[in-house]
């Protein structure tokens, strides 16, 4: 009884923001808000192919000249701090599920403006593994990428199985790098163009695993999108 009572009374409270732990009002949706307002897109220019921060917006950055990453062009549509932090664990660690069509239905506007979205066959996101999946339920990046073809109006189709339950969330950036290639398999024969849809990005090798399976598996060219990046200390933002 006392499980049943304390979710009744939890049931009864008023929900909170993620970020300001504030009372939501009842027109908010997963965000008051003020921190709402607080979440804004991410201007300037960025590479092409990967989305850091760079001179232009037409060139590829030295780093992808270099080592040109699988996919032909990435965006996203802010940076991972503040409220956009705050509202993106609560989407993936928090179950608010509300989140995930507030977030989709930005960075499908910013995929929307690019001149490449005439080509988008297929909407596809990083999975995670199937111990994770049935022990948190579905990852953020298919929540994203639900709201995301939806408003693109672009099948969802799973098309990634993921190896290993090491997470990135946490590692260093060095660690990060050193993720493996064979990370990802695909679960059948894609193939046409696909838009891959995750939440953060913070070193792009979780893109670029996801992405060269992809294009080993059949698929003629991969597109990615995530909801932020994470800023690099390294770097200027």
């Amino acid at each position: 009884m006392g499980g049943v009572a304390s979710g009744v009374i939890e049931a009864a409270l008023p929900a909170a923001c993620p970020h300001c732990h504030g009372a939501l009002g009842g027109f908010d949706s997963g965000l008051c808000a003020g921190c709402s307002a607080e979440m804004r897109p991410e201007f300037g220019s960025r590479c092409p192919r990967c989305a850091t921060p760079g001179p232009t917006s037409v060139e590829a950055c030295l780093a992808c000249e270099t080592d040109p990453p699988p996919q032909s062009f990435t965006v996203t549509w802010s940076v991972y701090e503040g409220a956009v932090r705050s509202a993106v664990l609560a989407l993936k660690h928090g179950a608010h599920d509300e989140l995930a069509r507030l977030l989709g239905r930005k960075l499908a506007a910013v995929v929307a403006a690019e001149p490449w979205v005439d080509r988008i066959d297929v909407v596809t996101f990083v999975p995670s593994h199937v111990v994770r999946r049935i022990r948190r339920g579905p990852p953020a990046a298919q929540e994203l990428a639900r709201t995301v073809s939806s408003s693109l109006s672009r099948p969802l189709r799973p098309m990634l199985r993921r190896r290993g339950l090491a997470r990135q969330a946490g590692r260093t950036r060095a660690h990060r790098m050193r993720l493996g290639p064979a990370v990802f398999s695909a679960v059948r024969r894609p193939a046409g163009r696909v838009l891959l849809v995750d939440d953060v990005v913070t070193t792009g090798t979780t893109l670029r695993r996801a992405a060269g399976a992809l294009l080993s598996a059949g698929v003629s060219e991969v597109f990615c999108a995530a909801v932020a990046r994470t800023p690099d200390s390294r770097r200027p933002t």
